[in-house]
């Protein structure tokens, strides 16, 4: 990414503060015109006080201006300080919402090839850096270039002999800058790598912690983490490494140039002492905005390396959702026809899917692991769009409706069960909890065989149930799942796998509970389970990819084929 372009993407967050950015550079613009008056005033102190006769009153006159200009200069730059840090803050802000809007748009591809730790480390880490180009680089780029610019003329106007060495100075920064900077991008672009893959190694020792233990992988992990942080630490030394050649140099020059100033100035130019002392003052005061020059370099390369990372995110293909058609009163029918599909080019996961389900009918998918049985279903969800073929409900192609409404009519039970970290009620009436009655809520918990462990919960329906559900067992998670699907009361039902974590008893109250949710809505179940499977109008059987049977259980069973085999194998009390 350009500076250009950087900057061009990162206006766009502030056009809005342009009133508070234009304030916070007049108040340090006035802060740093008051302090470069320092120079000139201690000159005629030394001139007027103490080279010639002393005065009270000129004495009373320069310490009131001396103070007022300490005071003001104070007050100034304190104000564009706090004005600054607001505007860096709402640029967070911003910048954090329209990034997670965009991350509940994308297509779950992206997930699939992104890390989480990846990503959550563009919402802490990355965006932070961003935000320095409001705040600090902003008020230290006008600070130190006002500072440059007026403590420069001012030495040109005292004596531009002697100032002709700052002319040489220039070029040569200019070329030490420029030679540090792809250096201190690169470095920072790998320092954000590695602190996304910590994160991502974080995130799976915590949420896994049980399963190191009890592998005994403490080893392995500890060694993948001391990679990752000492790669953070060696990328990190380049990029401070380049700054602190940056400023070694200019040290180097100014001090060259202040070591000619004092002998120039007392044996060629023969200066007054007020006058060498407001000279070599000035040129002293120059060093620290010049080297903060050079040293916005390195946190401007973090900064847009930083904003590469994050925009490239806000930059993402949203998931395909060119319509506004609605998906309003369905009846149920589904059709695959000639449906095929690969995650990638090479690899067809599904091919020549034809499948018919009729409206309130119950069919059941099963076949070996990797047969397509979950695909079909992330088809059908528009989680991912077929290569070849075409998907219907009632007639219509699903790419014709717009996804949510398509997503509103479909209800799904997930054997890896997902509970967020919010109260018991929170969850059931997920994505609804603004206008959800409770009643409904309680009525989907009582039929999900769930009312019984809630209401002996601390705080029943109000209970924080926290990440993940931790505070259940997995059978209680199960049922608020279950819960959450019949509180939608959606046409369509998709069962994966929905009764995996409950034992038998719990399983026949729950399945139970099932079969009544199941009435009068269109089905699909993968299940392992003998009872759900009987209980299906139709059967179908994947292998590789590929439909190689269909029909009712005891059909099945008397073709002898394929479900035969994985009945005896997997079906069987």
């Amino acid at each position: 990414m350009q500076y250009k372009q950087f900057f061009f993407r990162l206006f766009f967050y502030l056009r809005a503060h342009l009133g508070k950015l234009i304030f916070t550079s007049v108040m340090i613009i006035l802060a740093t015109a008051l302090e470069s008056s320092i120079p000139e005033i201690t000159g005629r102190i030394v001139d007027e006080l103490f080279v010639t006769q002393r005065n009270w009153q000129t004495a009373l006159i320069y310490a009131v201006a001396l103070s007022a200009i300490i005071i003001l200069s104070s007050l100034f730059a304190m104000t564009s300080t706090a004005t600054s840090s607001w505007v860096s803050n709402k640029v967070i802000m911003d910048l954090r919402g329209v990034m997670f809007a965009k991350l509940l748009r994308l297509p779950k591809s992206y997930f699939d090839q992104n890390t989480t730790g990846k990503t959550l480390s563009k919402f802490t880490f990355d965006v932070e850096q961003i935000a320095a180009v409001a705040s600090s680089i902003w008020l230290s780029l006008i600070k130190s270039s006002i500072s440059v610019i007026i403590l420069t003329s001012y030495l040109f106007y005292k004596n531009w002999q002697l100032s002709l060495t700052l002319v040489v100075l220039l070029p040569l920064i200019y070329m030490a800058v420029k030679l540090s900077s792809n250096r201190i991008r690169i470095a920072a672009k790998e320092v954000q790598n590695s602190v996304g893959k910590m994160t991502h190694l974080l995130d799976e020792n915590i949420s896994g912690n049980s399963l190191v233990k009890i592998y005994h992988a403490q080893t392995q992990e500890t060694h993948k983490f001391k990679r990752l942080i000492k790669n953070i630490r060696q990328q990190r030394f380049k990029v401070d490494m380049a700054s602190a050649f940056n400023i070694g140099f200019v040290n180097i020059l100014i001090g060259l140039s202040l070591s000619s100033v004092v002998y120039f100035s007392t044996i060629l130019l023969m200066m007054s002492a007020g006058e060498f002392l407001s000279f070599f003052t000035a040129m002293g005061m120059l060093i620290k905005p010049a080297k903060s020059l050079v040293n916005i370099n390195k946190p401007l390369q973090v900064a847009m390396a930083a904003g590469e990372s994050v925009f490239a995110l806000i930059d993402e293909n949203e998931e395909p959702n060119d319509t506004d058609k609605q998906l309003l009163g369905v009846e149920g029918m589904i059709e695959f026809k000639n449906v095929s599909f690969g995650y990638s080019d090479n690899a067809a996961v599904l091919e020549d899917i034809n499948l018919k389900i009729k409206p309130g009918e119950t069919i059941a998918l099963v076949g070996a692991t990797g047969s397509g049985k979950t695909t079909i279903i992330q088809l059908l969800m528009r989680f991912y769009s077929p290569n070849a073929g075409v998907i219907t409900i009632d007639g219509v192609d699903i790419s014709e409706f717009e996804v949510d409404s398509l997503r509103c009519m479909i209800a799904l039970v997930d054997q890896n069960v997902r509970l967020f970290n919010d109260t018991v009620k929170g969850n059931i009436a997920l994505g609804q909890i603004e206008t959800m009655r409770d009643d409904r809520i309680e009525n989907a918990a009582k039929i999900a065989n769930a009312d019984k462990f809630i209401k002996q919960l601390e705080s029943q329906f109000d209970t924080e149930i926290g990440e993940d559900g931790v505070k259940l067992s997995g059978g209680q998670r199960q049922r608020l799942a279950i819960a959450r699907a019949i509180a939608k009361n959606s046409p369509i039902l998709i069962l994966d796998e929905a009764t995996s974590a409950l034992d038998s008893t719990t399983s026949l109250q729950v399945q139970t509970a099932i079969d009544a949710m199941q009435k009068h809505r269109t089905t699909i179940i993968i299940a392992h389970r003998l009872s759900t499977v009987k209980k299906a109008n139709t059967i179908v059987v994947l292998r590789h990819g590929r439909i190689v049977e269909q029909g009712k259980h005891e059909e099945l069973l008397a073709k002898n084929g394929e479900y035969t085999s994985l009945y005896n194998h997997q079906f069987q009390d």
